[in-house]
């Protein structure tokens, strides 16, 4: 059961995105430190601070923190509400095509650096059952609406290019630095994640695997997103628990295409 198990979850990322190894790939190093206290009537809140890095070590793409609000029902059941604040890295961007010199081409837009303000409102529901008192199965849909706020981007405009006699690119005749706006957008997402874990009773460890499709409402539930982790949580005692993984995240989304191979190490701390 626990093989069938493993191979489902791990060939549906194909099936899901078969196109999953043609985009470009970068490493990643993820890391989260989560609060949680149980509260009377089933409540529990949750607060968590994460760090997000691009090409392993080289640049912070995405830092965020967020707090919820959860509720259970009963043991197989989760209700969930949550904020996030989040602070989006976008790398310096090149726009247009350096090869069309047919003479239409009227050269490039640099965009610097910069970074995006993003508030995300998430509801999520979790159904859990536990077999044979070891293998924990839980589906999770989240429904996730994302504001990101319009912001002014430095720009330079490089224009009537200047080539040599073998009409490689040597420079510009005119550089104009503007600044250019950038307008807000509204993203509404279906998160769908499949996770499997054992969960015995009296070990610390608990290895896991899952997988979660990003379906974008907006689009006619366009594929933006394919996420498998595979990891361990250890817990150290009833209040400290650590964790660590290994994420691969296949995007196609208004961020770009692109494999990110990352790292996750995680804390939490039960009050």
């Amino acid at each position: 059961m626990k093989r069938k198990a493993f191979l489902i979850v791990v060939f549906s990322q194909f099936l899901i995105s078969p196109t999953a190894f043609a985009a470009d790939n970068t490493g990643a190093v993820w890391t989260e430190v989560g609060v949680s206290k149980a509260l009377p009537y089933n409540l529990s809140v949750e607060g968590s601070l994460e760090h997000r890095t691009s090409d392993w070590f080289d640049w912070s793409s995405r830092w965020n923190v967020g707090a919820g609000l959860g509720y259970k029902p009963n043991k197989y059941v989760k209700l969930g509400v949550s904020y996030t604040f989040i602070q989006k890295h976008y790398h310096e961007e090149w726009k247009d095509n350096i090869g069309n010199r047919s003479g239409q081409w009227n050269g490039y837009n640099v965009d610097d650096a910069n970074w995006a303000n993003r508030h995300r409102l998430s509801f999520d529901v979790t159904g859990t059952m536990k077999f044979r008192k070891t293998l924990r199965i839980s589906l999770r849909e989240r429904y996730q609406y994302t504001h990101q706020a319009a912001r002014d981007v430095d720009r330079m405009r490089l224009r009537d290019p200047l080539y040599d006699s073998d009409m490689n690119l040597i420079g510009f005749e005119d550089t104009t630095f503007v600044s250019d706006h950038k307008s807000a957008k509204n993203r509404h997402l279906l998160r769908s994640r499949l996770k499997f874990s054992i969960d015995k009773k009296g070990w610390k460890w608990e290895p896991y695997i899952s997988v979660e499709a990003h379906n974008d409402l907006g689009d006619k539930m366009h594929l933006d997103k394919v996420r498998t982790i595979v990891g361990v949580d250890y817990s150290i005692n009833k209040q400290h628990k650590v964790g660590a993984g290994y994420v691969f995240n296949h995007e196609k989304d208004d961020d770009g295409k692109q494999n990110i191979h990352a790292i996750s190490i995680g804390y939490n701390y039960k009050f």
